[in-house]
């Protein structure tokens, strides 16, 4: 389940074959009481998640009783450490018991009351000064070391959405910071590895996330997303923010040069009555001038990254604004790199009505949580009895 800003999401999968994931169905509804990512009403977020899952059950006949659930929102930051342990076995074979102490010394730094450790992301291991480690278990060495990056969250904004998922009996499982579900949906390892920048650019903000050597290095959310461009809107063009967003989704344009004297929009007023028409090239304007303020932002938070610039997998774009006509030419030619569509294709044989970049984060949590809860699989058997058995497997081992 994701919680954004403008729409709460939640998709269900069943795992078959061993890897491969069928989505069963995905719900997406208005979001209420939620702004820039946080929690202001626990009563509305709270009706906006059950009103997701209702329709989430109605599409696919499954009950759901728990979630992994993405997060995000501006009291977001992220801190690295290191921390280094002596191997406890005489035999010196690196033990389960080590990585969870050298793991626990490394989440062990100080914090202000009102901020707790949200996740804790592995960058890499050392055993005797040999970095680059995935996983040291089972290896020899004396001495281990690893290099963490911990995801640090305001304590409120943490317990405000798991009261909201309280008051509807919906436990939590997990919680993961969104740019890593993102990322299992629309980057490619070898990006990954080599070097990339996520930009998921949602309703009310604006992550910003390195990727080098398998994960997370550096990140960062910004106050800022798309629904400022629907406010411009519908202040200038004096409509509803509702309006407002639809015309940015029909006719909005990332450049000037892109908007059309020669098409006229019909304009509702408040009221919701036609009032006037205007051109594409007058509402290419004011989507522009938003969009380079964006850019000027972005690009702020960008040089205190000290090594975004040396990054060959280039820019990859996602969120609901990465569907805004001509925004990759704009970040191409403002960043002087390359820049692509983060569409959510790392999922075979997904239809086409759930492809496109606002379900990344979403369809990105199926990903991870098939790849990090221990959920099982079996080949299945013919015929209903056996979708039905499947599905019910699957809901043991991944929900309950």
């Amino acid at each position: 389940m994701d919680i954004g800003t403008s729409s709460i999401k939640a998709a269900l999968a069943e795992i078959y074959y061993g890897q491969d994931l069928n989505v069963l169905g995905l719900a997406r509804v208005p979001s209420a009481g939620v702004r820039k990512g946080q929690i202001v009403d626990i009563e509305s977020t709270a009706r906006a998640i059950n009103d997701c899952l209702n329709e989430l059950e109605r599409l696919t006949g499954v009950e759901v009783m728990s979630t992994l659930l993405g997060f995000s929102g501006t009291s977001i930051s992220a801190v690295s450490n290191h921390a280094m342990v002596a191997v406890g076995n005489p035999n010196y074979e690196i033990a389960l018991e080590d990585k969870e102490r050298v793991l626990h010394s490394a989440r062990s730094i100080a914090l202000p009351p009102d901020k707790t450790i949200l996740q804790t992301i592995e960058r890499q291991y050392i055993v005797d000064g040999f970095d680059g480690v995935r996983d040291p278990v089972g290896m020899v060495g004396g001495r281990l070391e690893a290099e963490v990056t911990m995801i640090i969250a305001a304590a409120a904004a943490v317990q405000n959405l798991q009261r909201s998922a309280n008051r509807i009996n919906l436990h939590i499982n997990q919680i993961v910071y969104n740019p890593l579900l993102t990322g299992e949906a629309v980057l490619s390892p070898t990006e990954k590895d080599m070097g990339v920048l996520l930009v998921d650019i949602g309703a009310g903000t604006t992550d910003i996330s390195l990727f080098q050597e398998g994960t997370i290095t550096h990140t960062s959310v910004l106050p800022l997303g798309d629904e400022y461009i629907t406010k411009d809107l519908a202040i200038i063009l004096r409509t509803s923010p509702e309006e407002a967003a639809r015309i940015k989704e029909r006719y909005g344009v990332a450049r000037v040069d892109m908007g059309k004297d020669e098409v006229s929009i019909n304009v509702k007023n408040l009221q919701g009555k036609d009032a006037q028409q205007v051109s594409q090239r007058m509402v290419a304007e004011i989507v522009a001038a938003r969009v380079n303020e964006m850019m000027d932002i972005i690009y702020t938070e960008l040089m205190q990254i000290a090594s975004w610039e040396r990054v060959p997998g280039g820019i990859v774009i996602s969120g609901g604004a990465a569907q805004l006509a001509g925004i990759c030419e704009v970040m191409e030619e403002y960043f002087s790199m390359p820049v692509r569509i983060g569409v959510p294709d790392n999922i075979r044989g997904m239809g086409a009505d759930f492809n496109n970049p606002q379900n990344a984060a979403v369809l990105g949590g199926l990903i991870f949580a098939a790849n990090n809860t221990g959920a099982r699989y079996q080949v299945r058997e013919k015929g209903v009895s056996g979708i039905k058995n499947g599905i019910s497997d699957w809901i043991k081992d991944l929900f309950r």
